[in-house]
């Protein structure tokens, strides 16, 4: 087939949950099919891993992106109609190459990657179109309301929730499909419209032969792995140093905070207490994960599903989440995963795990199995390519 794959941003270097995905998709739908990758540039650097993509059979088409200016961004915030996170990815370059390329080439399947680019799909387009909603974005937003309370944020949150949900809601009306992450993801997008079969679970998945274990753990340490410039992964990490690691009461356990663009908060906590670590972005997460002995997703916030969990379990790391954090991945509780949603919880359950390796090896064997039979990109891949088949078969 013919694949338009219509992205916000270069999905390279591999360096957040979003572009893991979307590099991973589109490595699985390349092995089959002919690629034309269209998405923003935001770094005049990216064009020198133009040959990454060509080397996996994709063509490869960056817009320049231009961000909003300060006022730009305050009168959408609080004027238009379209949510802020929809705004900023307008432009009429990305318009204008789109409706060149369509008009040029026949292409089977237009794949557009995240809800912000659903601006672009056009109702004239005759060809089938499918939106990737990595998370349900306005559930995303109306959590991060409830957080905020009765604030100034809290009222922008929710302003813009509201926003998005109707403009999701739109979006899947004009698309022959949308997929979501997971089953939880899948029944909120269904309810937003009248055709629940056109909602299809293509579930996030880890490189089973990269992440693997080398059963390090050589400290006692606990690790976090995610784009600390994410709002759901900072707060979560500011609400453990906060509230759980005090009631650890364990002064030479560490906790190693991994991703890039940690925030201003954390790096004060590194500098003040010596068992916070905050590594800002590294070459490679697995050094961290495999020294070691606990995996925490201390999320309060999130969407979809964490992939950060799924790399833990692929290296056999005993894990430990809160119910918000594991969603949409098909866990046992105490078979593959630990669930604990307060800190007292959080802190006895960690405090149990350091001392019980026998448990520990028990969560990691059982984490691996489950991520090979249901989660390795392979798999995910099969069924993406079996539905666009299906799509082309049957129309």
């Amino acid at each position: 087939m013919n694949i338009l794959f219509l992205a916000p941003r270069l999905p390279y270097p591999i360096d957040t949950g979003g572009k893991i995905r979307t590099f991973h998709n589109l490595k699985q739908l390349a092995l089959r099919n002919n690629v034309d990758l269209v998405c923003f540039s935001f770094n005049k650097e990216d064009v020198k891993y133009e040959k990454i993509f060509q080397d996996m059979g994709i063509n490869l088409c960056l817009i320049p992106a231009t961000k909003l200016s300060g006022i730009s961004a305050t009168i959408s915030i609080l004027f238009s109609k379209q949510p802020f996170a929809v705004d900023k990815y307008r432009s009429k370059n990305m318009l204008g190459m789109l409706e060149n390329l369509v008009g040029q080439e026949k292409y089977d399947i237009v794949h557009i990657d995240h809800i912000h680019m659903g601006q672009y799909v056009s109702r004239a387009w005759s060809i089938p179109s499918f939106i990737d909603e990595h998370n349900v974005e306005y559930r995303i937003l109306e959590r991060c309301a409830d957080v905020e309370g009765a604030s100034i944020k809290g009222w922008l949150y929710r302003a813009q929730a509201r926003k998005m949900k109707s403009y999701e809601k739109e979006i899947l009306s004009m698309v022959k499909g949308g997929f979501a992450v997971s089953e939880d993801d899948a029944a909120i997008l269904r309810e937003l419209t009248d055709n629940k079969s056109k909602i299809e679970i293509i579930p996030n998945g880890v490189d089973t032969e990269y992440f693997t274990s080398e059963n390090i753990a050589d400290e006692n340490a606990l690790v976090f792995t995610g784009s600390m410039d994410w709002m759901p992964n900072d707060d979560a990490m500011i609400y453990f140093c906060e509230e759980v690691l005090p009631l650890l009461n364990e002064k030479d356990l560490k906790i190693y905070i991994v991703g890039k663009d940690p925030s201003h908060k954390l790096k004060e906590f590194a500098k003040k207490d010596p068992q916070v670590v905050v590594t800002g972005r590294v070459d490679d997460v697995r050094t961290y994960i495999n020294k070691a002995k606990i995996f925490v997703v201390p999320l309060r916030i999130g969407g979809g599903t964490r992939l950060k969990i799924l790399e833990a379990m692929s290296m056999e790391k005993a894990v430990v989440s809160t119910s918000i954090g594991a969603e949409g991945i098909a866990y046992t509780k105490g078979k593959d995963i630990m669930i604990a949603d307060t800190p007292e919880v959080f802190a006895n359950t960690i405090r149990s795990l350091l001392s019980d390796t026998a448990k520990q090896k028990f969560l990691g064997k059982n984490g691996r199995e489950l991520v090979c039979s249901q989660y390795d990109w392979s798999i995910v891949g099969k069924k993406l390519n079996s539905i666009y088949e299906m799509v082309k078969t049957n129309g």
